[in-house]
């Protein structure tokens, strides 16, 4: 979103939040084995709220700079990129959880970082429309239509199946199962773009 943050980033956030991090994965190590053991609910539980505070903010910034996915390429690759990071933090989130779990704060949290990562996905679909009507088909915008589309259902019934899942209509199995399921529809997505794509497009 042309926000240059790479000042900060290499004078400050590298620096010292590298330094930090190795000091308290030390103490960690040392102190904490019990800690270490159950790491994946503890990073779930420190990202979840992270990446759904950075979605929040790149949205606000984009309606208060005026950015728009609709005419810059790279803009649009920068949401898809998000998307594809929020998705695995998502799964990482199902995975880390305890199935019989009684639904908890973070689980309301990931709900909300479904939704507005939905939010996300609505316009940069809305934006792959307008580029393909504006410049034409490509392997490129194509390809990255069917991945917004394949996300958007994604999220989407994670969307349906987390309020049933909170009012205990159903059991948090049958999250898992939905985003398993999804596994493979990415994966035959990426086997037709690498596969198919050439054939069609002849190899441009």
């Amino acid at each position: 979103i042309k926000v240059d943050l790479s000042v900060f980033f290499g004078q400050y956030f590298f620096v010292y939040g590298g330094c930090a991090a190795a000091m308290v994965t030390v103490y960690l190590v040392e102190a904490k084995k019990s800690i270490v053991e159950n790491f994946a609910p503890v990073l779930a539980k420190i990202f979840t709220p992270l990446f759904l505070l950075t979605l929040l903010v790149f949205l606000t910034v984009m309606l208060v700079t005026g950015k728009s996915p609709y005419a810059e390429r790279d803009f649009l690759i920068g949401f898809d990129l998000m998307l594809v990071a929020v998705l695995a933090l998502v799964i990482y989130v199902i995975s880390a959880r305890g199935l019989n779990d009684s639904p908890g704060l973070f689980d309301y949290l990931n709900f909300a970082l479904i939704v507005v990562a939905l939010i996300v996905d609505f316009v940069a679909l809305s934006a792959i429309v307008y580029r393909l009507s504006a410049y034409g088909l490509s392997p490129n915008k194509v390809a990255a239509l069917g991945e917004n589309l394949i996300l958007l259902v994604n999220l989407g019934g994670l969307a349906f199946l987390y309020p049933a899942f909170f009012r205990k209509k159903i059991e948090f199995s049958m999250l898992e199962r939905w985003q398993t399921f999804y596994l493979y529809i990415y994966a035959a997505w990426m086997g037709i773009v690498a596969f198919i794509f050439p054939l069609i497009f002849s190899f441009r």
